[in-house]
């Protein structure tokens, strides 16, 4: 896995420099009806483009966002036979904005929200707290073991670390048995550390704590996590690899802009 920068800007590549807009643009669908005046006129990120057709398809509002339990979006009208994948974009005074990634962010928030007391291994902010994080991490990953290196630097800088068990290889992994024993260790975040310096916890864990590994799996399961670590700031965005230190506390002040 490589590593990748949290806080990169989105770009998406719809308009460059163009010439003045056409005139007469065609409706192939409809010939007698000339295309939106909006259409015709259309500008994204403050810049004209000449559209070289424009087209009318059957999808008609109402249009409803759908999410399905396994994480997937798509749009679909009220009918459920016109369905559009991908990312909806507001085309704002301001610029694109990816309403899709917003309502991602804030449903990630929300279900994070609503994970239960007990069920994560938690490292406090020392002092005032600029930001909390929520790592989906597993003991056995050797980026997860590099971003741990760096807790002391992310706590004392004021960076809450909540880590939420997520074995590679599944639920029945031996990592997954691994973060289990870690949860049911009289201190989850002692032997958190031991684990990711490759000292086994002694605990024998329980059905519960074998649960809360289960539930951690299944939600990252949900966010689309592919890899560890997986970082969600607390804007609710969410990246996947090691992110140095000073890298991630920056990424953090910016979240809470």
């Amino acid at each position: 896995m490589k590593p990748i920068t949290l806080a990169c800007a989105v770009g998406l590549n719809l308009v460059s420099a163009v010439p003045a807009l056409a005139t007469d643009i065609p409706a192939p669908d409809v010939s007698d009806t000339a295309p939106p005046a909006a259409l015709q006129e259309l500008a994204i990120n403050g810049q004209a483009v000449s559209p070289e057709s424009i087209r009318r398809v059957d999808l008609e509002g109402p249009i409803y966002e759908v999410r399905l339990r396994n994480g997937d979006t798509f749009y679909s009208d009220a009918q459920g036979r016109h369905m559009v994948v991908g990312s909806l974009y507001d085309n704002a005074p301001d610029g694109l904005v990816n309403v899709t990634e917003q309502h991602d962010r804030q449903d990630r928030l929300d279900q994070l929200d609503a994970i239960p007391e007990g069920s994560t291994v938690d490292y406090p902010a020392q002092g005032e707290e600029i930001g909390r994080i929520t790592v989906f991490t597993d003991t056995t990953c050797p980026y997860c073991q590099r971003l741990h290196q760096d807790i002391d630097q992310l706590t004392q800088a004021g960076v809450a670390v909540r880590y939420v068990p997520y074995p590679r290889a599944g639920s029945h992994s031996p990592a997954a048995n691994q973060l289990a024993q870690v949860l049911c260790s009289e201190s989850s975040t002692d032997a958190m550390t031991r684990a990711f310096h490759g000292q086994a916890p002694i605990s024998n864990p329980s059905q519960s704590c074998q649960k809360v590994v289960d539930d951690g799996f299944a939600l990252g399961q949900r966010f689309g996590v592919q890899g560890t670590p997986s970082i969600v700031l607390p804007d609710g965005e969410m990246g996947e690899g090691y992110v140095p230190a000073q890298q991630l506390i920056q990424a953090i002040k910016r979240a809470n802009l």
